[in-house]
């Protein structure tokens, strides 16, 4: 290897569910947070999944990922859509391509945002650091 960073794309469909979602989850059944466990797990499986499906290669050492989150409108904003990458990186681990999810192996992270009705989701980069 030339020692050039390693650079790996995929894309999930969406949209994938917000802070506000989220919170939803989290306060329904009466608090106890089952509501975000289901929630969690469902988008766990389904991102690992289509990284799976994407046959991406495991990373050996720290990884910066870039999200590219694509949105059916502009209703939401930002920092509620990009909320859910860590339903992003939990999947990923699930996959067997991140080893964990701490600061040793996700050393950096950047959100941009579009709008696309047709095809609404979230393009995930990951890049050897």
């Amino acid at each position: 290897m030339d020692g050039a960073p390693l650079t790996q794309t995929f894309f999930v469909p969406g949209p994938l569910p917000g802070m506000n979602e989220i919170l939803k989850a989290a306060k329904g059944f009466r608090g106890r947070g089952i509501g975000y466990s289901r929630l969690k797990a469902q988008w766990d499986k389904i991102v690992s999944a289509y990284a799976k499906a994407a046959k991406l290669t495991p990373a050996i050492g720290p990884v910066t990922i870039d999200f590219y989150w694509i949105e059916p409108n502009a209703r939401r904003d930002r920092d509620n859509v990009a909320a859910a990458k860590k339903f992003a990186i939990d999947g990923l681990v699930t996959a067997g391509v991140l080893p964990g999810d701490g600061p040793k192996v996700v050393v950096g992270f950047s959100d941009k945002f579009g709008c696309d009705k047709a095809r609404p989701g979230v393009w995930v980069t990951l890049t050897s650091a």
